[in-house]
Parts: C-alpha cells; sequence; structure tokens
C-alpha cells in the first residue's frame, strides 16, 4: 500500500508542477505581449504625430511662397525646398504607420516577422539618407546664405563708393579721374 500511495502522492505532485509550468507559461507569454504591445503602441505615437504636423504645414509654406514668393532668391529656394521635403515625407510617413499598424500579435509569426523587417528597413534607410543627405543640404544652404550675404556687402560697399564719388563730383566740379588727367609723369631717361 506504501507503494501505490506513493505513486499517488508522486502522480498528484507531477500535476500540480505540470499546472504550474503551463500557469507560468501563460503569465510569460501575457508579460511578453503586453511588454510587445506597449513597444509598439510607443513606437506607433512616436510616428503619428508627424503627419498632422506636415499636413498643416504644407498649405503654410504654399500660402507663404504665394505671399512673399518672388522677393529673395534665398526664401524662394528654402521654402521650396521646405516644400519638396514635406511634399516626400507624408507618404513615407503614412507608409511607415501603416506597417506598424500591420503587426498583429495575435496573426501569424511570418506575417508580422515581415512587416517589422520592413519597418526597420525604412528606419535603417532613413538613418543613412539623413545622415549623407541632411550635412550636404545644410552646407549647401549655409554656403549659399553667406554668398548672398557677401554679395549683399559688395553692393553695400559699391554704393558707398558711388555716393562719395559722386559728393566730390560735386564738391569740385568734376571726376576723379579727370583730376588725375593732367598729372604729368617725370619723363624717364633713356640710356
Amino acid at each position: 500500500m506504501e507503494i501505490e500511495d506513493l505513486k499517488t502522492i508522486w502522480a498528484s505532485v507531477d500535476e500540480q508542477l505540470k499546472k504550474q509550468e503551463v500557469l507560468k507559461e501563460s503569465l510569460i507569454k501575457d508579460m511578453i505581449y503586453k511588454k510587445t504591445n506597449k513597444s509598439l503602441n510607443i513606437l506607433l505615437w512616436a510616428e503619428l504625430p508627424g503627419i498632422p504636423v506636415i499636413l498643416l504645414l504644407l498649405p503654410f509654406i504654399v500660402y507663404a511662397y504665394q505671399k512673399f514668393g518672388g522677393r529673395h532668391i534665398m526664401w524662394d529656394s528654402m521654402v521650396i525646398f521646405c516644400g519638396a521635403v514635406c511634399t516626400v515625407m507624408l507618404p513615407y510617413l503614412i507608409y511607415k504607420a501603416y506597417l506598424l499598424t500591420k503587426i498583429d500579435l495575435s496573426d501569424n509569426i511570418r506575417n508580422n516577422l515581415l512587416y517589422i523587417n520592413r519597418f526597420n528597413i525604412l528606419i535603417k534607410k532613413e538613418k543613412t539618407i539623413s545622415i549623407f543627405f541632411s550635412a550636404p543640404v545644410y552646407t549647401i544652404l549655409i554656403l549659399y546664405y553667406y554668398i548672398y550675404q557677401f554679395f549683399n556687402c559688395i553692393r553695400i560697399v559699391s554704393v558707398m563708393i558711388g555716393l562719395s564719388i559722386h559728393e566730390d563730383i560735386k564738391k569740385n566740379g568734376s571726376s576723379p579721374r579727370a583730376q588725375l588727367l593732367p598729372i604729368e609723369l617725370p619723363a624717364v631717361p633713356v640710356i
């Protein structure tokens, strides 16, 4: 009888261990599901605000170009550049948000991995484009700005020189060139 009692006790302990393992597995799956869902929601909420911001910014850019365009080359180029970037970024942000919404943890793992990998590829491309595109574009814009300012300084200096020559003509009655013509240089002896 003791062997039978030991067998039944062993079987009941074994069943309890199996139930605890199943319970632990379900708890672990629940924890993983919650953490994954939370991470997906954080990623989605990081991507979503960009869409309405660009949607609000595009009409403003068009309005600003219509209102103030054509006055300065620098202003026009900056507004057109910003409009082009916003126009390209809108479908890109919508596609990234679409990929994140397609991830469903209760669905097939293969489909989820496909969407996650596509999203990761987009993020990697975004980083490389931002590194290799942003630096040259900002450098060109900064150089363009300083060259534009340099030519403005040349214009100001030219106007100031012109005004001083004009004042000199008013005072003396003749141009500085006319005043220099009567000066005779000494003759150089020929050897």
